[in-house]
């Protein structure tokens, strides 16, 4: 329709009404533009604030595990170091053998960790990173999955030597009543070292011990396991830093 009005402005040699239908076949087009980019915008902004609620989700229950196994670990660890004070001194836990047990045991305890970084995957991988248009969370998102990636498993994933030797010296009616009684999962976010009397006499306690450091190995890995268990509650302290400083800036946006 506007094509037939401007040939016949032509014809009839019109030039103002030719340059008024010419300013509204511009700025049509301009609009049309200009409508698509904001529809594409949007498009985007939506995408971007959906991807960034995900990566705080992640964020949150990498904090989140995080706290649960720093309790669970700290208390293996204290179990390693009581163990290790009877093997270089002969002081039994509290003066009990079978606290003593309870502790070598315990001290094998494993709880494994990786982080929940599916998000930030899945954007690397599909070219859209640029979405988080925080430069200061992109960079620390990129330092954060480097340093939690498959390089660390050496560390939370580590199946110690320890644990295959200590389960293979202690009596099956230990171990047994170990899982039972001294230990729970209520969740599978849980896990709970427990207090718990003693099943055996202390003289069965004892010979337990006896057979524990007449393993000329069991005490060298035990320390290397206390010592690793030592680098992963000061990696995760680190980890534990980064998470709170990105989470703020993870937020999305209130709409207006």
């Amino acid at each position: 329709m506007i094509l037939r009005r401007v040939i016949a402005h032509f014809r009839n040699q019109e030039w103002t009404a030719i340059f008024i239908d010419f300013v509204i076949v511009v700025l049509g087009v301009f609009v049309g533009i200009q409508v698509a980019n904001w529809n594409e915008q949007r498009v985007e902004d939506h995408k971007a604030q959906a991807y960034l609620a995900r990566i705080r989700g992640n964020l949150d229950s990498d904090l989140q595990s995080i706290h649960g196994r720093q309790v669970f670990w700290a208390r293996v660890n204290d179990y390693g170091k009581q163990a290790i004070h009877y093997a270089e001194t002969g002081e039994r836990v509290e003066g009990s053998a079978w606290k003593t047990v309870l502790a070598f045991y315990q001290a094998s305890q494993l709880w494994q960790w990786r982080t929940s970084d599916s998000t930030y995957q899945e954007m690397r991988s599909g070219g859209e990173l640029g979405l988080i248009r925080d430069n200061v969370l992109r960079d620390a998102l990129s330092q954060y999955y480097l340093e939690t990636g498959s390089a660390s498993d050496y560390l939370f994933y580590l199946q110690p030597e320890y644990r295959k030797l200590v389960r293979g010296l202690t009596p099956s009616v230990v171990a047994d009543y170990i899982w039972a009684k001294c230990w729970s999962q209520p969740s599978p976010l849980e896990q709970h070292l427990l207090d718990c009397e003693a099943p055996i006499s202390e003289e069965a306690a004892q010979a337990v011990l006896e057979g524990y450091l007449g393993d000329p190995k069991l005490l060298p890995e035990l320390r290397f396991w206390v010592a690793n268990q030592i680098v992963v509650l000061n990696v995760v302290k680190n980890y534990t830093v980064s998470l709170n400083e990105m989470l703020p800036r993870a937020t999305v946006p209130t709409a207006p």
